[in-house]
């Protein structure tokens, strides 16, 4: 297969699992994280020897960096872009967040989706975007999470009508148990499943709703 991968934040969580995913259903892969050692770690578990894997180790935080990985995956042909990386929510009041806080979720959360998605859009076939269900239902204590994550979802609508010939999936989930310690959250096979199916039946979004109905 020629279609090449890039996952944002692969070296734990999500990405982890979504590498694993697609390198089972036979992409090469440019796998992003901040941690080199998981980075390192990671592609020994993939152990290919007939498909590429790369890895970039930088801070999405950081616009230049950003651009670094972007020209990375562009030499690289990278016809496939999730955007997975991100900050998850502190949890506090509007009053209680620092400026530091404010900067760096906008920027990993929604800046760096956007920066990625333009440099590489001359390129791609398809965009998966790892939202969360606070991108379509606010919550208290939520303000700059919320903040971010409605602004990839209005972000990656605006694009669509722009670029037609490019599919973009968005992806709305509750919690997923990404670490064996995590409650009320639903299975990440069965979650990544479904992402893939959707991914390959060119749909536009999906909805993956684990609570329970009251």
């Amino acid at each position: 297969m020629d279609n090449k991968v890039l996952i944002t934040g692969a070296s734990k969580g999500l990405g982890y699992y979504l590498a694993h995913y697609f390198f089972k259903k036979g992409y090469s892969l440019v796998l992003h994280g901040r941690d080199l050692k998981r980075l390192n770690k990671l592609k020994d578990e993939l152990n290919s020897k007939d498909r590429d894997i790369e890895i970039f180790n930088c801070e999405l935080n950081d616009e230049v960096e950003i651009t670094k990985l972007a020209s990375f995956a562009f030499r690289k042909n990278v016809k496939i872009l999730i955007n997975n990386a991100g900050m998850i929510c502190p949890g506090k009041s509007l009053e209680n967040l620092s400026n530091d806080e404010i900067n760096m979720m906008i920027n990993t959360n929604l800046k760096a989706p956007i920066l990625l998605s333009k440099y590489l859009l001359s390129n791609l076939s398809d965009i998966i975007n790892i939202n969360s269900m606070i991108g379509l239902e606010p919550r208290e204590k939520r303000t700059l999470y919320s903040a971010s994550k409605f602004g990839l979802r209005g972000f990656s609508e605006s694009l669509k009508l722009e670029s037609k010939d490019l599919n973009i999936l968005d992806v709305y989930p509750t919690n997923i148990k990404t670490w064996k310690e995590r409650k009320n959250a639903m299975d990440v096979e069965e979650v990544i499943e479904k992402i893939y199916q959707s991914f390959i039946s060119k749909e536009k979004k999906l909805i993956i709703d684990g609570r329970k109905s009251k």
